[in-house]
């Protein structure tokens, strides 16, 4: 039996925009993991009753001065190409050792710590799963994504791309 290929072409066409039309571009859950909305405000208090400022700043928000200033100051937040999602930003607070930034890694060499782990402290036991819903939520708000400047590739004919 021979195959129409318009009835294949349309067929398959339907199928990859019914695909498609169920992905999601800025889903903030990771498949299968899925937090309650937190409270950015509620957030920024854990942010500053935990000392997290004590290491990180936020561009643009006004956090508590720590004396002494602390020796590794690692920023959070601003314009990104990728903001990561909630379990990354989850497992950076819970385990923070478990991926470094190379940013992060050459301001602990530059501070003398080459252990590979990084100075922040375990928060598992003290902070509540509420206290962490709301400091995700926090993170995640300071993030914005910034699209990249792709190449205009040349037109012919078309004298503005020359």
């Amino acid at each position: 039996m021979p195959v129409n290929k318009t009835a294949y072409f349309s067929l398959v066409s339907l199928l990859l925009m019914v695909a498609l039309s169920s992905c999601k571009m800025e889903s903030p859950a990771v498949r299968g993991f899925v937090l309650p909305d937190g409270d950015v405000a509620l957030g920024e208090q854990v942010f500053t009753k935990y000392g997290c400022h004590g290491c990180h700043t936020i561009p643009g928000v006004a956090l508590p001065e720590i004396v002494p200033e602390p020796e590794l100051v690692i920023e959070i937040g601003g314009e990104v190409y990728r903001v990561k999602n909630y379990g990354e930003l989850l497992t950076s607070v819970i385990n923070p050792s478990h991926e470094i930034s190379p940013e992060s890694i050459n301001k602990l060499e530059t501070a003398g710590r080459t252990d590979g782990n990084t100075p922040m402290p375990f928060y598992g036991d003290a902070m509540t799963i509420t206290e962490m819903i709301n400091l995700v939520a926090f993170l995640r708000a300071q993030y914005s994504k910034i699209m990249p400047d792709f190449f205009q590739s040349y037109v012919p004919g078309d004298s503005e791309s020359s």
